[in-house]
């Protein structure tokens, strides 16, 4: 309690945010969303390992220079201000509101996290942080509170705003989702288009107001079915996704805002109301775009500021979160999670879905990995809806591990989910995965990351049906649907899987260990720490269209290439030089052609795969993903011989670079010709003198290798320096460069 006494000190400590001179036909209307407690900075750090991404000290310099300068300043939240860092876990909201109320914000749209922990918590935060006689308007206007009409005290459905003569209708919606994905009840959320077009009429005729602002709470493709449905909306400003909108999506009259997550970024709408007064624009060069959204806004600007180290932090609230964060790490039950590394991450362990094919993430594998680890059983699933933050490379401090998975709250730790392990059935698994896909693209967070388990689905099939239960794998092996498994999931999922038919959990035990020290000691066991997407779910949609298909597959040899997974530049460029004849096979319309080049590919990763230029894992994959395009053009490549792969002859004369490049004491050189000719290959140095003549011979059609050790004529070694190859084949000639270290 006497944290909280501290905290509610917070509010009106200001008072160097005064309004400027209003320009009454000028909206200044400045948003974020998906702050998640990050109060402190984030992201990457600096040489000093201090973060340099976003920190609400920053972003009130910025609202505080607009405040001054600009005319008619609104700030908006789109929502999920709780939960994703330990300054959640201690102070479970009333620093974030307190500082909120600090920056005089306008109105705060309630997002799902805010429900995390029932609806009484969030009103005995509300009460804590002064709500709602000193604070701002808190809204949402498709909540059913008849089970709790006390929230009604503190949650109201829209706000007006009067700025001169021009009235500003807010007002609030909430995914309904969050019925399912947090814990409202006994509120219940409405369906938001169920509501949406009374409350805009009610503001617009019923209250007079000029201007319809949706602070939304939805993600922005509900943001755009809104929009496109609902008359009347001038702006929505939204959140729940994530997603950073650099230009506003313009819908019919309705522009959409998102701000990206974690306050990295403060957007910035300037819109002219009516026609009383011209537009100045500003020095910053950002065009002015003259499209009306509404009979009332004639024309807007927009800006996205990033607040970032460049950004100068607030004195007075900066030292204020500071001794916030010093109470975290005063705590026993926490310690030094701001200021002390405990692992290096050698790559960036990233949390958005994977591109293309390979659509597992980063973290996605290495939370699955770390939770399997610490508990045996076969199969771990981490759900993508699970996971909060990329943690980034270079050195990594307890707090970001927390912001990577940060859900849950135990009373007793401070810390958040625990580990559950159960059993089940390989038909249960089917149902899961099928489960786990049919909301994709438009609701990711059922999506499914696995640890000793492999599936591939086709977004392009209907919903329930996309999963290939042939393609599912357990240790390698093809998924067995009478055969028991055993499982580990955060405990926080188990309620989900058992909601889904079929679907069935035994013998159910809940350890005591958290996902966060289990990550944790993960890590710090297996630093530096390397993840990456490595095809453990792969989506065939790209298949439906072949040529489309030939450069997805060529996306994943580059995937294979950065994550190591191919450890060879001359492979990965082979490889992809088969797929650049496959597309253009395809584009030509020569299926057969695209699928004898197919099945050479194939034969090329079986042979690199046993020189162990490529791992065991990524091979297969390949592979199968070769034969998957190979079914999806008519000629699976199962029916193609061998043999009938020497009838594929490369398109065109090709020279490549030489792998590896700087070399010592040897370097490999590839080439290919599309006809029979004649082939002389040479080596110079920079005075153009031949050092080595490597071929000189009528060569038939193909691709082709030569090794060269760095040796003259007389085999003797030559120095290190830049030395040139050059290619002679028919008409063809091309030379290029390398060089020979010692």
């Amino acid at each position: 309690m006497k944290k909280l006494m501290v905290l509610v000190s917070i509010i009106g400590i200001w008072g160097w945010f005064s309004l400027a001179q209003a320009q009454l036909d000028t909206l200044t209307i400045l948003h974020v969303n998906d702050t998640h407690s990050h109060l402190l900075p984030y992201g990457p750090k600096d040489a000093a390992g201090d973060w340099t991404w976003g920190g609400m000290a920053r972003l009130a310099t910025l609202v505080g220079e607009s405040r001054m300068t600009d005319p008619n300043v609104i700030l908006l939240h789109g929502g999920d201000v709780f939960v994703g860092d330990f300054m959640f876990q201690e102070y479970v909201g009333v620093a974030e509101l307190g500082i909120m109320k600090a920056l005089n914000y306008d109105a705060l749209e309630l997002g799902n996290h805010e429900f995390d922990l029932y609806p009484s918590t969030l009103k005995y935060v509300l009460n804590q942080a002064g709500f709602p006689g000193g604070g701002f308007p808190v809204l949402c206007a498709n909540l059913d509170i008849t089970g709790d009409p006390e929230l009604g005290y503190f949650v109201r459905p829209y706000v007006i705003k009067e700025y001169g003569n021009v009235r500003v209708g807010i007002f609030g919606l909430l995914t309904d989702m969050t019925n399912q994905i947090s814990n409202p009840s006994p509120v219940t959320v409405l369906p938001p288009l169920s509501v949406a077009q009374a409350w805009v009429d009610s503001l617009r005729i019923g209250h007079d107001c000029d201007l319809v602002i949706l602070l939304s709470h939805l993600g922005s493709n509900y943001d755009q079915m809104v929009a496109s449905s609902v008359s009347g909306i001038g702006i929505i400003v939204g959140g729940h996704e994530h997603r950073l909108i650099e230009s506003p999506i313009q819908i019919g009259n309705t522009l959409i805002l998102q701000a990206g997550e974690f306050g990295r970024y403060l957007g910035k709408l300037q819109v002219i109301i009516g026609a009383k007064a011209s537009f100045k624009q500003k020095d910053s060069g950002l065009s002015l775009n003259k499209a009306k959204t509404e009979e009332v806004i004639q024309s807007w600007k927009y800006e996205m500021e990033t607040v970032d180290s460049s950004v100068p932090a607030e004195p007075t609230l900066n030292a204020m979160i500071g001794n916030l964060a010093a109470g975290i790490e005063t705590d026993p039950r926490f310690g030094p999670v701001y200021s002390q590394v405990i692992a290096q991450a050698k790559s960036e362990i990233k949390k958005p879905l994977g591109e293309g094919l390979c659509k597992d993430n980063a973290l996605g594998n290495l939370v699955s990995d770390a939770m399997r680890s610490q508990t045996g059983t076969d199969i771990a699933f981490q759900p993508q809806g699970f996971i909060s933050q990329t943690i980034y490379k270079g050195p990594v401090k307890g707090a970001d591990i927390f912001q990577a998975v940060p859900y849950g709250f135990d009373q007793v730790s401070g810390l958040g989910l625990k580990l559950a392990t159960f059993q089940t059935d390989g038909m249960s698994l089917i149902y899961g995965l099928e489960f786990a896909v049919y909301n994709l693209p438009y609701a990711e967070d059922f999506f499914l990351h696995g640890s000793n388990i492999s599936y591939v689905y086709n977004l392009a099939n209907p919903p329930g049906s996309r999963v290939d239960y042939s393609a599912i794998t357990v240790n390698g092996r093809p998924l067995n649907p009478s055969a028991t498994y055993t499982v580990t999931v955060p405990d926080g999922v188990v309620p989900f899987l058992t909601q889904i038919p079929g679907f069935h959990v035994n013998n159910l035990s809940v350890t005591n260990s958290f996902e966060y020290n289990v990550v944790k000691d993960f890590m710090i066991s297996h630093s530096p720490v390397a993840y990456y997407s490595e095809g453990r779910v792969i989506d065939l949609a790209s298949f439906t269209n072949p040529p489309e298909g030939a450069i997805a597959l060529s996306d994943v040899v580059d995937l294979f290439r950065e994550n190591g997974s191919i450890n060879n530049q001359r492979v990965a460029e082979r490889l992809k030089c088969e797929l650049a004849s496959v597309h253009r096979y395809l584009e030509a319309g020569n299926n057969r052609a695209a699928a004898r080049t197919l099945k050479l590919f194939t034969i090329y990763v079986r042979l690199e795969s046993c020189l162990r230029h490529i791992t065991v894992w990524s091979s297969k994959r390949l592979v199968y993903l070769a034969d998957k395009l190979g079914d999806s053009i008519g000629y699976p490549l199962a029916k193609i011989s061998e043999n009938e792969t020497g009838e594929v002859k490369p398109e065109e004369f090709q020279l490549l670079q030489n792998y590896p490049n700087p070399f010592n004491p040897q370097t490999e050189i590839s080439y290919s010709i599309p006809e029979d000719s004649h082939v002389r290959l040479s080596i110079y140095n920079l005075l153009g003198q031949q050092v080595r003549l490597l071929v000189d011979e009528y060569q038939g059609a193909g691709a082709k290798r030569v090794v060269w050790d760095g040796r003259n004529e007389n085999g003797e070694s030559v120095a290190s320096g830049i030395y040139l190859y050059r290619l002679e084949a028919g008409q063809y000639v091309e030379t290029k460069k390398m060089s020979l270290l010692k």
